[in-house]
């Protein structure tokens, strides 16, 4: 099969489309013809270094899959065949107390598809039967597989930090930055789909319009402005938001703190900006605010979110469909930032609509 192999730590270069075996599926996992592969930012920090505990090279990148059941395990009901199916990342043994729990990521035998074993930036890959989540596409529709792909990671992502953790309710005001990431697009969606007033932070003017046209109530230009947080307390008459969902990390926290109102909360997801922060800690204990850990989400968190925008409850942001074979351009635009939603790119033999395979 032909596969995105990323053979070093580096730049670019060091992924190159190879010729390689094809993954045997275990008894009780399936071989997935990969119909599409959505980019996370995980994709290219892990390309310079191994960021993830137990990743290592050669890899096959690639979380957000959505492919055909093309063969099965010995253990594996063999109605699968053929079935489309978006796949959960997240590979755990499904029998301890953790897994039992639905807190998946606290597993012994935790792994995750695309980092720490191969993942969908290939023809095939093979996946735990019980990770298969059957969709209603057809194989040869490339924006609604594209739409499809689109799902997982963020979905879950975000349904488990604004839902899960923070515990979002209708009227409260909750503020989301990076609203052109796909995971801060979802996040919008899921917001405001509770009732929830959407303030939101983007870079620059065409992502500020094209949040507004999303559905947020008030977009905060990052640019335009010396103190986003002063915006946010203005926009709510001094009194600051009830929560920030922080998937950002690093000196973002302190300013989240600041946003928020007296008793409110900030919910920490990501750590893109930095694995490290400094706080001024009377911002958190003297107005009785509160940061709580997204925690793992788990297969009840990852199902109601496919639900969510597979039934059509939630908008998904697609920014740009490349073919299989231009992955770097791809994945040169996500490193750019100069994009608006999630970038998807198609398995072997699709092609973006409009274009020849």
């Amino acid at each position: 099969m032909r596969a995105w192999v990323q053979e070093a730590f580096g730049g670019p270069e060091v992924r190159r489309l190879l010729d390689v075996a094809a993954p045997a599926p275990g008894p009780d996992e399936v071989l997935v013809r990969v119909l599409a592969v959505a980019l996370n930012r995980l994709d290219v920090l892990q390309r310079s270094e191994a960021v993830v505990g137990g990743m290592s090279v050669p890899h096959i990148a690639g979380m957000d899959i959505v492919g055909e059941v093309a063969a099965t395990g010995d253990a594996v009901d063999g109605d699968l065949l053929g079935t489309v199916a978006l796949i959960d990342p997240v590979v755990s043994c499904g029998r301890c107390r953790m897994c039992v729990d639905d807190t998946p990521t606290y597993c012994a035998d935790f792994a995750t598809i695309g980092s720490t074993r191969d993942g969908g930036m290939a023809e095939y890959v093979a996946v735990p039967a019980r990770n298969v989540l059957p969709v209603h596409v057809s194989p040869q529709d490339p924006e609604e597989l594209a739409r499809i792909a689109a799902v997982p990671v963020s979905g879950a992502t975000a349904w488990r930090g604004l839902l899960g953790a923070g515990g979002l309710r209708s009227g409260e005001v909750v503020v989301i930055p990076g609203a052109g990431s796909g995971l801060g697009a979802v996040g919008v969606q899921i917001a405001l789909s509770l009732g929830a007033t959407v303030i939101t932070l983007v870079s620059g003017e065409s992502k500020k319009r094209r949040a507004l046209e999303a559905g947020a109530h008030h977009v905060i230009d990052r640019t335009a402005t010396l103190d986003w947080v002063a915006e946010v307390q203005s926009l709510t008459g001094g009194e600051g938001a009830d929560m920030v969902w922080d998937h950002v990390g690093g000196d973002f926290l302190g300013a989240s703190l600041r946003a928020t109102r007296p008793g409110g909360r900030v919910v920490l997801s990501g750590t893109t900006a930095g694995l490290d922060t400094r706080l001024h800690l009377p911002d958190l204990y003297q107005p009785g605010r509160s940061i709580l850990g997204h925690g793992s989400y788990g297969r009840a968190d990852m199902a109601a979110a496919v639900a969510g925008f597979t039934e059509g409850r939630y908008a998904v942001h697609i920014d740009s469909v490349w073919p299989f074979e231009a992955l770097p351009e791809a994945e040169a635009r996500l490193e750019s930032n100069d994009f608006f939603g999630k970038i998807v790119v198609l398995g072997p033999g699709l092609a973006p609509r409009g274009e020849d395979a």
